[in-house]
């Protein structure tokens, strides 16, 4: 009997405390007192504390996607269509290359939250992931419509018009940026592109100064400024990253210096 009680009691305590306000602002002074961990196991009632956790989980404080996906689903299980939810769910499943569940999350955000339009940015990702390229061209569109100083839809929209063998209008892309996004001039990225874009049109001298450009700034790159731009990526990895890119770059310069010796 006496087994039988306790057990009675802790399930009393499992599901009847989650439901009392003082638990559910213990639990919420454990965040503001930087205890996630705690809040994460003991959160099972709070739809906006849940996505903070996800938030942290997501590259925010620390890196666990398993953790992420399970606060931002709790999220939504609490609140169905919290401003969001889907969208986090669906970069995490990008992330993993879970591209169908990807791109069923991002749909999933804009139904619920239709001026969410970062969700486009998102499911044009996708979208060239899956090779559905005049899709994602017309949603990288859309996305710099919306948001035309982020430099981040220009880039991308000029890399799928370089897989469309579109290179005149890649450039006039990245041409556009240089014009629109503050700060573009000091951007590798799209100084990178730029270069890419004349590569594939055969002006190695254009591309040659645009490649030593590219290289040139990257040099000031820090972790910080690599995950800043890839929030969804382990930061751990922003270093090795940075020096993958600048050995890209260096290769693309060198094969505009050979091209115009051609």
């Amino acid at each position: 009997m006496c087994g039988l009680g306790a057990l009675c009691i802790l399930l009393v305590i499992f599901f009847a405390l989650p439901k009392i306000g003082m638990y559910k602002k213990a639990v919420t002074a454990l965040w503001g007192a930087q205890h996630p961990a705690l809040a994460y196991y003991l959160n099972r009632d709070d739809a906006g504390l849940a996505m903070r956790v996800g938030d942290y989980y997501f590259g925010g404080g620390a890196y666990d996607l398993g953790k992420a996906e399970h606060s931002y689903r709790l999220a939504l299980e609490l609140k169905p269509g919290i401003l969001w939810g889907n969208y986090q769910l669906g970069r995490i499943y990008f992330v993993e290359g879970k591209l169908d569940s990807a791109i069923q999350e991002i749909n999933a955000e804009l139904v619920a939250n239709p001026t969410n339009l970062r969700s486009l940015y998102v499911r044009a990702l996708i979208e060239d992931a899956q090779r559905n390229l005049p899709a994602a061209e017309a949603d990288f569109t859309r996305f710099i419509a919306w948001a035309p100083t982020e430099w981040a839809g220009y880039n991308d929209l000029s890399f799928v018009l370089a897989e469309e063998w579109k290179f005149s209008q890649a450039e006039q892309v990245i041409a556009q940026a240089m014009k629109q996004v503050p700060g573009a001039a000091g951007n590798p990225w799209l100084w990178n592109s730029l270069g890419l874009a004349q590569l594939n049109e055969l002006h190695y001298t254009e591309a040659q100064a645009s490649f030593a450009q590219a290289q040139k700034s990257a040099q000031a790159m820090t972790p910080e400024v690599w995950h800043h731009a890839y929030p969804g990526n382990d930061p751990a990895a922003s270093s090795a990253s940075i020096e993958a890119f600048k050995k890209a770059i260096a290769a693309n310069l060198e094969t505009a210096q050979k091209g115009n010796h051609i």
